[in-house]
């Protein structure tokens, strides 16, 4: 939840390239790397995004965001993701992250996986809303 200084990149960009996808059939298609661009639809704002999912438990996955803007700051953030698979295999998710008064407070997501594409909405408490967009990576 705090802007991204060398040392948080660095560990970002770590763990993001020592990722290993587990066997396969005991990921549930949220796992992996995932990289896109996220986009403000209050204010214009877009910048490119980056995300490692990983599975915590039976229906809960950490992403772990890795935003730029402006190709000059970054910001990343962890959140948890309540997982449930809908008809043909689409997976839904929603969760929530305070990400503090000075960024918007709390931001709501929800979403969707299918195949290689996530597609969330996100809406914060001070009007801020808008979409990430990303493809899987592996």
């Amino acid at each position: 939840m705090l802007l991204v200084t060398g040392c948080g990149a660095i560990r970002f960009n770590r763990a993001w390239s020592a990722y290993e996808p587990r066997e396969c059939g005991s990921g549930s298609g949220m796992e992996g790397r995932w990289k896109g661009e996220w986009r403000s639809e209050w204010n214009g704002h877009s910048g490119g995004l980056r995300c490692l999912m990983t599975r915590e438990e039976d229906g809960l996955y950490r992403a772990w965001f890795f935003s730029t803007y402006a190709g000059l700051l970054f910001f990343q953030y962890e959140t948890l993701f309540v997982v449930t698979v809908e008809e043909a295999g689409l997976l839904c998710f929603e969760g929530q992250q305070d990400l503090g008064r000075a960024i918007g407070g709390v931001y709501r997501y929800e979403g969707r996986v299918e195949q290689e594409s996530f597609v969330s909405t996100f809406r914060a408490e001070n009007g801020d809303h808008g979409v990430f967009e990303m493809q899987r990576v592996d």
